[in-house]
């Protein structure tokens, strides 16, 4: 997986429980994947997230941590992407905190799904 981003989390991003609010965690991880989408396509026009999967919180996030996310590509289809994400401790690359798989589907200008031409090797 490549490293896509970091984030701190700071007190207004937690909640009642004393640990990191899963929204926050979501909303990250899906910025996170259409940056990796982005990559893999090299470009950001056309595409589209089309759904999330397979989303599990494995741990709680507590205050101060740095979380390192991470993605790759998981699969690829004839018009869809899907990312495989992942967020770990940036200290302690075995503490998994979340992972997902995001899928994007590639555009026309009007807004039909169409070939993106990415292979997987």
């Amino acid at each position: 997986m490549k490293t896509i981003t970091h984030q701190y989390v700071k007190p207004e991003d937690m909640n009642h429980h004393g640990s990191l609010y899963a929204n926050t965690l979501t909303d990250w991880m899906m910025r996170s994947a259409f940056f990796g989408v982005v990559e893999v396509l090299g470009r950001q026009d056309h595409v589209v997230m089309v759904g999330m999967n397979d989303f599990h919180f494995i741990q709680p996030v507590l205050l101060g941590a740095i979380l390192e996310i991470r993605y790759e590509l998981a699969k690829a289809g004839r018009s869809s992407l899907t990312i495989a994400v992942e967020a770990r401790d940036k200290f302690d690359a075995d503490k998994v905190y979340a992972t997902c798989q995001i899928t994007f589907v590639n555009t026309d200008e009007d807004g039909k799904s169409a070939p993106h031409g990415i292979t997987m090797v």
